[in-house]
C-alpha cells in the first residue's frame, strides 16, 4: 500500500478531517532542561534540540488518531538506574518524561484544549508482525529513522524475548539504523527515542 503524502495545517492534523499519510513540519525546537523526581530518585535530564522532521499520522480509527515524527528527536535510555530490575515501559522513566515534560512542548500545535495527548514508543508488533503492523510500516522505508544527517537505532516499548519467549526486563527492543529489529539493555544511554502522539477527544 502506497501511502500519499500532503501536507496539512497544524489544526488539521490534530482534526478529525485528518487522514493517514497527512503531515506538519516541526521546526527545530528547544526541549527545556528537567530535573525530574522518580522512584525516590531525582534524574536531571538536559536540554534537547530537536531536528526539524515531519510529523505523520499514521493511523486513524473512530476514537484515536496516531502520530509519528518521521526522525529521532533525542536520545535516552528507557530506565537510566534500574539495570538489574523489573522494569516495563508502561512504568519506565522514559515513559514519564515523555508524558510529563516532552508532551507539554507541543500543546501549541493542537490549538485545542478539548483534546487529550498521550506518548509512548511503538511495539514491535506494530513495526515487524507480518500480520499486525500498521499499515504504515508496510513501506519499509518507514521503518527508517534520521536523526540530524545519519539513520540512527531507535526504541521499541517492548522488552525483549529470548528464544522461549521469556521476557528479560533488563533488554528492550529498538529497530536498528537499517529498519532490522534488534536488542539492547534498557539503561543504554545511546538509543534515540522516536516519539508517537496517541490523540483523542477528553472524556
Amino acid at each position: 500500500m502506497i501511502f500519499e503524502e500532503k501536507q496539512v495545517s497544524p489544526e488539521v492534523l490534530f482534526s478529525g478531517a485528518v487522514e493517514v499519510g497527512n503531515y506538519v513540519v516541526i521546526s527545530s525546537l528547544k526541549i527545556a532542561p528537567a530535573v525530574i523526581r522518580f522512584n525516590g530518585r531525582e534524574v536531571t535530564v538536559p536540554e534537547f534540540i530537536t531536528p526539524e522532521t515531519k510529523l505523520y499520522c499514521i493511523k486513524k480509527d473512530k476514537k484515536n488518531c496516531e502520530l509519528l515524527f518521521d526522525n529521532c528527536l533525542f536520545e535516552m535510555p528507557i530506565a537510566p538506574f534500574k539495570k538489574n530490575k523489573k522494569v516495563s515501559f508502561s512504568t519506565s522513566f522514559l515513559n514519564e518524561y515523555l508524558n510529563k515534560h516532552f508532551v507539554p512542548q507541543f500543546k501549541y500545535l493542537t490549538g485545542n484544549d478539548d483534546l487529550e495527548i498521550k506518548c509512548n514508543l511503538l511495539s514491535k508488533k506494530e513495526v515487524f508482525d507480518e500480520e499486525k503492523k500498521l499499515d504504515w510500516f508496510k513501506e519499509p522505508k518507514h521503518k527508517i529513522a534520521m536523526y540530524k544527517k545519519y539513520s540512527d537505532w531507535w526504541w521499541l516499548s517492548d522488552e525483549w524475548r529470548d528464544c522461549a519467549g521469556e521476557a528479560s526486563s533488563a533488554d528492550f527492543c529498538l529497530v536498528s539504523n537499517n529498519g532490522f529489529a534488534n536488542y539492547i539493555g534498557a539503561s543504554y544511554a545511546s538509543i534515540y527515542v522516536r516519539p508517537r502522539f496517541v490523540i483523542g477527544a477528553k472524556a
